[in-house]
């Protein structure tokens, strides 16, 4: 079976690494273009696209997918199946019709439910229990073709955005190698979406990360736990940027108005929030590296009473 895979993000690897175990290794991999990033601003390429690099699988970068030069190109492998995965534009419909079998996406939500670019993000800062990946054969929309297979899977309170997005990725290749047969016999009955349930994950902003306290801690730490990596979840101290890294939320009535500082001890530094308390394990204030808290409070002399702003 031919396939032809497109992704771009840390998830898109990990799907596509376990695809390759799995005896399913693509004739072409197409990627994102590479960008600049970091300080220096310096050119790099994706994830998926270093994958393609290392094992030496066919890979173009296109800027765009609607140049007839692109199409031909792609048309030219005769796949059999197209799996996209966070590649992060959508497939244009001269593309959609070429493979034979079909062209799958690998979503990590329950489709309808957090169709877009951050469904791991929005289900944890939902506080949801249960998630799930979603197969479903790609048409022109956001996220909209009909369902192939899904799995639910639960939401573990250690969850964060980086744990998540490997569960999810790994388990979504499960579901996908299982959903390829009944496609490849014309047996699998495909279920369309019902747009009544649909809702939207839109991709995180800078601003997303900022921590209210005026909400409660549990709300809180699953702003921290669901901004891991990008924004982080985030306060000022003294004017000073402060990331939380690690939380956890104390079943405690605060004794202080929300975002003051109740107490402190070598666990963390606790903060009143309008519900619980919510102790921080881990930081990394702003020019700093991560730290625990302690440390931080050493540092900086950190006093109870003192504010988050």
């Amino acid at each position: 079976m031919k396939i032809i895979y497109f992704g771009s993000s840390k998830f898109s690897l990990i799907v596509l690494e376990n695809l390759c175990r799995a005896g399913f290794v693509p004739a072409l991999i197409v990627s994102q273009p590479d960008k600049p990033k970091g300080r220096g601003l310096k050119s790099n390429p994706t994830e998926v696209s270093e994958y393609a690099q290392k094992t030496n699988i066919a890979l173009i970068k296109p800027s765009s997918l609607k140049s007839g030069k692109v199409i031909n190109e792609i048309a030219g492998f005769a796949a059999d199946l197209f799996i996209i995965a966070d590649y992060g534009k959508i497939l244009p419909k001269e593309l959609l019709s070429l493979p034979k079998i079909a062209p799958l996406g690998v979503h990590p939500s329950l489709l309808p439910a957090y169709r877009g670019p951050a469904p791991i993000n929005w289900a944890l800062i939902n506080g949801d229990k249960e998630t799930g990946v979603s197969i479903f054969k790609m048409n022109e929309g956001l996220d909209t073709g009909d369902v192939v297979l899904q799995k639910k899977i639960p939401i573990n309170d250690a969850d964060n955005a980086y744990t998540l997005h490997a569960k999810l990725a790994i388990e979504g290749v499960k579901v996908l190698i299982e959903a390829i047969p009944g496609l490849k016999k014309c047996i699998c009955a495909l279920k369309p979406q019902s747009e009544e349930f649909s809702s939207f994950a839109p991709k995180l902003a800078k601003e997303d990360g900022k921590i209210n306290w005026g909400t409660e801690a549990i709300r809180i730490r699953n702003l921290v736990r669901a901004t891991l990596g990008w924004p982080s979840a985030y306060a000022y101290y003294k004017n000073k940027m402060i990331k939380i890294i690690d939380s956890e939320v104390i079943f405690e009535q605060p004794q202080n108005k929300p975002s003051i500082i109740d107490r402190i001890d070598k666990e963390g530094i606790y903060v009143s929030t309008t519900r619980n308390l919510l102790k921080i394990k881990r930081l990394k204030p702003q020019g700093k590296n991560e730290m625990d808290a302690y440390s931080f409070v050493i540092g900086h002399k950190v006093a109870v009473g003192d504010k988050f702003e």
